[in-house]
């Protein structure tokens, strides 16, 4: 009887294990397929970002290079536009200095002071085009600043007999533009000179290569680099005739 009820509660046992054990292995099986299922996925995802990461690394390396390229192609174009006038600049020069010679070789010894008078007159023209043409930009600013600080201090000692006209507003005329400090001297010292305070206007040219122009209505204050070899020109011409002129 004991054997029996052994035998019976060791099948129960064996057929308890079977069923668990059939149980958990399909539990186990359905969820590695799902776990693997999710790897897979996760896989997928993961390829599909980085698809996408490349494209738009790729998208953005093309991006950089074509700004490169282009940065590249504007500097080289703006490079040769620059030599190309500059070049032009020097060729006219270069142009109008020599049909003035020819024309005084080729005219008679009156006709050819009156060219060396043209020539030198168109001096300073030439000076400031080549001015602007050939030195670097430091330079011509160093120049610049030379010529507004010389051009404050004539305003500073300016008479009253310069001021006898009315006159409503005021323009400066400079190659860059002026900083607030010389702008302030300059509009003081017109203030003190007239008496009474006017508008002002600022305009760049870069025709005026260095230096700057004030006008206060027929007043005119040149301070440009060409009216600055303009008047060294003339003392040269002045100095020359004085040296014709003088008895061996």
């Amino acid at each position: 009887m004991l054997i029996q009820i052994f035998v019976v509660q060791v099948v129960t046992f064996l057929a308890i294990i079977f069923v668990l054990r059939k149980f958990l292995y399909a539990e186990s099986v359905k969820e590695m397929k799902r776990l693997k299922k999710l790897r897979e996925e996760g896989d997928v995802k993961q390829k599909e970002l980085q698809e996408k990461i490349d494209q738009a690394q790729s998208l953005f390396d093309q991006k950089m290079a074509d700004a490169e390229k282009g940065a590249r192609s504007l500097r080289a174009r703006s490079e040769a536009e620059a030599k190309e006038h500059r070049l032009k600049v020097l060729d006219k020069a270069k142009e109008d200095a020599d049909n003035i010679m020819k024309a005084a070789f080729n005219a008679k010894e009156k006709m050819r002071e009156e060219v060396v008078v043209e020539v030198m007159r168109k001096v300073p023209l030439f000076a400031a085009r080549l001015f602007s043409a050939v030195l670097s930009e430091e330079i011509k600013e160093l120049t610049h600043r030379e010529l507004v600080k010389d051009v404050i201090e004539r305003v500073k000692h300016l008479d009253g007999s310069t001021f006898k006209i009315h006159v409503d507003h005021g323009e400066i005329v400079s190659a860059y533009a002026l900083p607030a400090a010389d702008r302030a001297e300059i509009e003081t010292a017109i203030r003190l000179g007239l008496g009474y305070e006017i508008s002002w206007v600022e305009n760049n040219d870069a025709a005026v290569a260095a230096g700057l122009v004030i006008k206060l209505g027929s007043i005119i204050i040149d301070g440009s680099l060409e009216n600055r070899m303009r008047q060294a020109e003339r003392e040269l011409t002045g100095s020359l005739s004085t040296e014709r002129e003088r008895p061996e």
